[in-house]
């Protein structure tokens, strides 16, 4: 999971809804995927929970880090929007069918408000641990299931091809090169 910097709300965005108005989140539909595309960018063409790299519209959703049946109030606010991958098993969508009520967003990391690496880290097998212990880490991988075998080979695979290439690129070039999985890169890095 990786840190989201906020840009303000674009003004395509702000000025649809003070056009028109929107009362339920289907009512954006003409500019979803133009929200969808600049929430992307904002995040480094990756999933904001899983840095998995998305290449297209097929693949990831705009995700409302608060739930819209628990927040209803921040359906439209910009600073709760993240896009996700759309799997079932990872992710957004899993996190949707673990989170009951709206205590339970006080155990997990919002990254938007926090930074994630001040509560997880990785390993050299790709699993991603919380720092210490620590229960807020613990419970935001569990909740977005972060472990999920084929979640975790994708990383393994990733650290492959970051350890063959280590010597011959600087971090930032192997986290382009690699494309995906950016603070687990970064953090090895460091430790390698």
């Amino acid at each position: 999971m990786k840190q989201i910097h906020k840009e303000d709300a674009p003004d395509f965005f702000l000025d649809f809804c003070h056009r028109n108005r929107p009362k339920v989140w289907e009512d954006i539909a003409p500019i979803r995927k133009e929200l969808r595309g600049h929430l992307l960018c904002e995040q480094g063409g990756c999933c904001a929970y899983t840095e998995m790299r998305i290449n297209s519209d097929e693949n990831c959703h705009i995700d409302h880090y608060y739930t819209r049946n628990l927040y209803p109030e921040k359906t439209f606010d910009y600073r709760n929007l993240l896009v996700s991958c759309n799997s079932e098993n990872y992710g957004a969508k899993y996190k949707d069918k673990q989170v009951k009520g709206k205590d339970d967003y006080k155990k997990l990391i919002n990254p938007i408000e926090d930074n994630p690496s001040d509560y997880m880290e990785y390993t050299f097998m790709g699993e991603v641990q919380a720092l210490d212990g620590n229960e807020r880490g613990k419970a935001t991988i569990e909740c977005f299931h972060l472990n999920e075998r084929n979640l975790l080979n994708r990383r393994k695979n990733a650290i492959c091809s970051f350890v063959s290439m280590k010597h011959d690129f600087n971090e930032d070039e192997l986290v382009e090169i690699v494309g995906e999985f950016e603070t687990m890169l970064r953090q090895l890095y460091k430790q390698f």
